[in-house]
């Protein structure tokens, strides 16, 4: 689980248990289990509202690949460099994963929109920012009243989990 604290300072904690605490300046924490890239596929991206949570979630086709998180006040394409933003957001969480939205035949694996703007309280939208040789990069905008914001690996079935927490 890596817990990050907005928006002033970040606390990180790894899956592992190792916390560190770091300025306003992008941070990369490396959680999940160690799978070679092509081993699982991205098959699906949903996003609700819960009592004291917005959640988005990441399934994956076979185990949860590896991952780091880092924050930013901008997200881009990485192949045009493009911005990406969302309406109202404050900061964004993007995801750095092992993994791809595409088989190694290059038959997408994930079939829905690339970039959703949500409706929710604290969750302004998300975006595919990257999906290129095996480095697969998803961006969620957040607004001021998030109070930090939990990454955690849930498996059976395989998957990665973002709570937005207010």
């Amino acid at each position: 689980m890596a817990v990050v604290s907005v928006p002033r300072r970040h606390l990180v904690r790894s899956a592992l248990g190792v916390a560190a605490v770091v300025g306003i300046a992008a941070t990369t924490v490396l959680s999940g289990t160690a799978q070679a890239a092509g081993a699982t596929y991205l098959t699906n991206i949903r996003a609700g509202e819960h009592a004291t949570y917005d959640r988005v979630v990441l399934d994956f086709s076979a185990g949860v690949p590896a991952y780091g998180s880092t924050t930013s006040n901008e997200l881009y394409q990485c192949a045009s460099g493009k911005p990406i933003s969302f309406p109202n957001s404050a900061e964004y969480l993007e995801l750095d994963i092992a993994s791809a939205a595409h088989d190694d035949n290059g038959n997408p694996t994930y079939t829905g929109p690339r970039q959703v703007t949500t409706n929710l309280p604290s969750l302004t939208g998300y975006a595919i920012t990257c999906d290129f040789e095996g480095k697969l990069k998803v961006g969620i905008g957040y607004k001021s009243n998030v109070h930090q914001v939990v990454t955690s690996v849930l498996t059976n079935p395989s998957r990665i989990v973002i709570d937005v927490q207010r």
